[in-house]
């Protein structure tokens, strides 16, 4: 007869060490894959659709649970820090002014107009505060406008020359703000339809980094 004598400890030590360098494999996998499958298209996605450069920097991913816990099973979890627009362009939403007021929507030229490095959103009272000019109210059959007759600019920007600042007539009055009561936001984004092709790659990934090939 035949003994053999087995170190479990030794042996459950190996099989320990090959099941943290399995999870670390499928940790990295899953975080690469959170962000070439999740976070890098639907920042493309946003720029896209909404034509603009900081919104979708407020998409961000986390992978759970904690790398100490070494699982075999983690979760990439990809998150925008403004969820509310994302929602409202996901689903359409309409969007109504409160107590009878209008909501004021700027203009190209409203935004032209405003100071370099003003923050938060441009408000009728904003843009008068930075332009010293009046806004004139004008009735339209879907609420009004608010239109600026006056410009102000400033001259004197010759080396030597002091600048001032001097109010002149447009050639023609200009919009700066469309006055609304309610506007319906269109469906500009396809998050779950993203999300479920990103799942179904997911898969080839996994299995992948678990075969170590």
């Amino acid at each position: 007869m035949i003994t053999v004598e087995i170190d479990k400890g030794a042996i459950s030590a190996a099989l320990e060490e090959e099941r943290v360098a399995l999870a670390k494999r499928v940790r990295l996998a899953t975080n690469q894959a959170g962000r070439d499958l999740l976070i890098d298209p639907l920042r493309a996605m946003t720029r896209e659709a909404l034509n603009s450069a900081k919104l979708p920097t407020t998409w961000r991913g986390n992978i759970f649970p904690k790398e100490e816990r070494h699982t075999l099973t983690p979760a990439f979890f990809a998150f925008s820090k403004a969820p509310l627009i994302m929602q409202a362009f996901e689903n359409g939403a309409e969007i109504k002014a409160r107590s009878g007021k209008y909501l004021a929507i700027p203009t190209i030229e409203a935004g032209r107009n405003a100071r370099h490095g003003s923050r938060g959103r441009l408000t009728p009272e904003k843009w008068v505060k930075e332009n010293k000019v009046a806004l004139i109210f004008r009735p339209t059959s879907y609420g009004g406008v608010l239109i600026a007759e006056l410009q102000r600019f400033r001259t004197g920007k010759r080396k030597g020359k002091k600048t001032r600042s001097v109010v002149a007539r447009r050639d023609k009055p200009q919009v700066m703000f469309i006055l609304l009561k309610q506007v319906r936001l269109r469906k500009r984004l396809d998050l779950q339809g993203l999300a479920d092709r990103a799942g179904a790659t997911y898969r080839a990934t996994y299995e992948r980094a678990a075969n170590n090939s």
